[in-house]
């Protein structure tokens, strides 16, 4: 249903040595297309007709030949959430005429993370982390298969025991690539032998939120029964949420020999 979904896919590149520019693209025998202005705000899911506010064509032997325009694709997304989306038109003889402007997503927002649990494992030499993660685009929808990860520094997989500094990263179909700095720590047993379980293992908020870190336990068990609820659980890792940042925070339950432990990551855009 939404068509920038098609549209992005096809590159400005190929046409560009076409391309006629700004408000009033003209020449004799071909079409000229003409904007009401420069630039256009919409939503991210927009279809054609969208697309098409403000834009007319005209022809010097046919006249009106608004009827023929048609969206041909976009360009990348930039950093203020900007594509510049071509048109053409056609007159009676198919003579074509090309032209671009601007298109400001006013909704648009980068591809979100999620983990199905926390990048805490035990020492295995299976360990895939990428299993774990998945990746959720407002244009793309699930683009998790995208995910890749890079390592950092001298090591070259994750099993043995230690902690490894990863990115993930996620490029969606306009260009623009999320990243999320993690840690990936793997232990010499079961990290999470209580089962703490959250709501949510990556937590995206905008500054100045409210943030409780209680309020994402779902539960955990213990003595031999499940309990609801941060009862009795320890919480530690300040998130500050007045700086953009990638902040962690670490539920733990039991002693030292027999520690449970999941984490959750909260980004603040």
């Amino acid at each position: 249903p939404i068509l920038l979904t098609v549209l992005m896919v096809l590159s400005l590149a190929s046409v560009a040595g076409y391309m006629f520019y700004q408000k009033t693209v003209a020449s004799p025998g071909v079409p000229s297309i003409h904007f009401a202005s420069e630039s256009l705000d919409v939503p991210t899911n927009a279809g054609e007709e969208e697309l098409l506010q403000g834009v007319t064509a005209t022809d010097p032997e046919d006249g009106d030949v608004t009827v023929s325009l048609m969206v041909e694709g976009m360009s990348r997304i930039d950093k203020d959430n900007n594509v510049k989306v071509s048109y053409v038109a056609f007159d009676s003889k198919n003579h074509m005429a090309r032209a671009e402007r601007t298109v400001h997503l006013i909704d648009y927002t980068d591809t979100r993370f999620s983990f199905s649990s926390a990048l805490l494992f035990a020492a295995s030499n299976k360990i895939d982390v990428l299993d774990r993660v998945a990746a959720t685009d407002i244009l793309d929808g699930d683009i998790s298969h995208k995910v890749k990860f890079s390592l950092e520094g001298d090591s070259v997989s994750i099993n043995s025991v230690g902690e490894y500094q990863v990115e993930l990263r996620v490029t969606n179909s306009l260009g623009a690539t999320a990243h999320l700095p993690v840690t990936v720590e793997v232990t010499q047993t079961e990290p999470n032998p209580a089962k703490i379980t959250l709501d949510s293992y990556v937590l995206y908020l905008s500054k100045g939120a409210k943030f409780n870190a209680e309020r994402h336990v779902v539960g955990y068990n213990a003595a031999g029964e499940h309990r609801t609820g941060a009862d009795g659980l320890t919480i530690s890792g300040e998130v500050d949420t007045r700086k953009a940042g990638v902040y962690t925070v670490d539920y733990t339950y039991g002693s030292a020999d027999s520690r449970s432990r999941t984490r959750l990551i909260v980004v603040v855009e």
